[in-house]
């Protein structure tokens, strides 16, 4: 692995054995243009060749033909850009229909304390983060809490922050 790369087994375990979705990156032709593609568990993560730098990369394609999800970009105002499809807004909107909460509420009212809205987070490289108001949302679109790149943290209010400074 080339020196400077976060290790992230820790996490990506953890992710794994929670149930999550995890998407990693592959570098698809000699320019670097790059996607993203799910890994659905450990045994599938392991099985992995590496790639252009020594690192794992996924195909495709899992080993039974089965096409991998892929996920794309954010922006400054933690919005998610995929594959226009739906499935992960359809995912969240599905998990949240226990309680009255929606991609522009500001609050949950919940009528069991026990169920929450999941914290939405999302990892990239700083060559997925663009500005904000890049990324196209309609109203089912669920934003990111957190996005996380190498360089920074955005939170709703480093979000916040942005956007009134850039309206300024």
């Amino acid at each position: 692995m080339p020196t400077g790369e976060v290790r992230t087994a820790p996490i990506v375990n953890a992710i794994l054995h929670a149930g999550k979705m995890l998407f990693v990156p592959k570098i698809l032709t000699k320019d670097g243009t790059m996607d993203f593609f799910r890994i659905y568990s450990s045994a599938d993560l392991a099985s992995l060749p590496s790639g252009t730098w020594g690192i794992k990369e996924p195909g495709e394609s899992l080993e039974g033909g089965q096409t991998r999800s892929r996920g794309v970009a954010f922006d400054r105002t933690l919005s998610r850009l995929g594959h226009g499809k739906g499935y992960y807004d359809r995912f969240i909107t599905a998990y949240n229909s226990a309680f009255a909460y929606s991609p522009s509420s500001t609050s949950v009212t919940s009528v069991s304390s026990n169920h929450r809205k999941p914290l939405l987070v999302g990892l990239g490289l700083r060559e997925q983060l663009l500005p904000g108001g890049e990324v196209p949302i309609g109203e089912h679109d669920w934003k990111m809490d957190v996005i996380i790149t190498p360089d920074e943290t955005i939170t709703s209010d480093s979000a916040e922050k942005a956007s009134i400074a850039t309206k300024a």
